[in-house]
C-alpha cells in the first residue's frame, strides 16, 4: 500500500538524519504522534504535511514518493546518485554515462571471472 511505503521512506530518512519522531515533528510543525502514525502507515499525509516533512528531512517530496523495487538502502543510494547528476550539463552527463557504462561492464567481467 502506498501510505505504508511513504511511511517507511519517511522513517528511513528520519533515521539517516538522526532525528526522533519528536524532532522531526518539531522541524515539520507536526505532532510526533502524527509522525508515528504516518510512519506506521496508519495515516496518509496530506500534500502540505508531506512537503513539511520532506523539507524537515532535507529531501524533495519525490524521494518520499518514488517506489523502486529495490532494498531501501539501494533506493536511497540511487536517489543520491540522481541528486549528484541534477545540475550537470549535457556534455558532463554524457561523460558520466560513458564512465558508468564502462564501469558496469568491468564489474560484470570481474563477476564472471570470479565465478569461473
Amino acid at each position: 500500500m502506498q501510505k505504508e511505503f511513504i511511511g517507511r521512506k519517511i522513517k528511513e530518512y528520519r533515521k539517516i538524519n538522526e532525528l526522533t519522531q519528536e524532532g522531526l515533528g518539531e522541524k515539520a510543525g507536526l505532532h510526533y504522534t502524527y509522525i508515528g502514525q504516518v510512519e506506521r502507515g496508519e495515516k496518509e499525509p496530506s500534500l502540505k504535511s508531506l512537503i513539511n516533512i520532506a523539507d524537515a528531512l532535507g529531501v524533495g517530496v519525490d524521494k518520499l514518493l518514488i517506489n523502486y523495487d529495490l532494498s531501501s538502502e539501494a533506493s536511497i543510494k540511487i536517489s543520491n546518485i540522481t541528486d549528484l547528476l541534477l545540475n550537470r550539463d549535457e556534455k558532463e552527463l554524457e561523460m558520466i554515462y560513458t564512465l558508468l557504462k564502462d564501469l558496469t561492464q568491468i564489474l560484470e567481467e570481474h563477476n564472471i571471472e570470479k565465478q569461473s
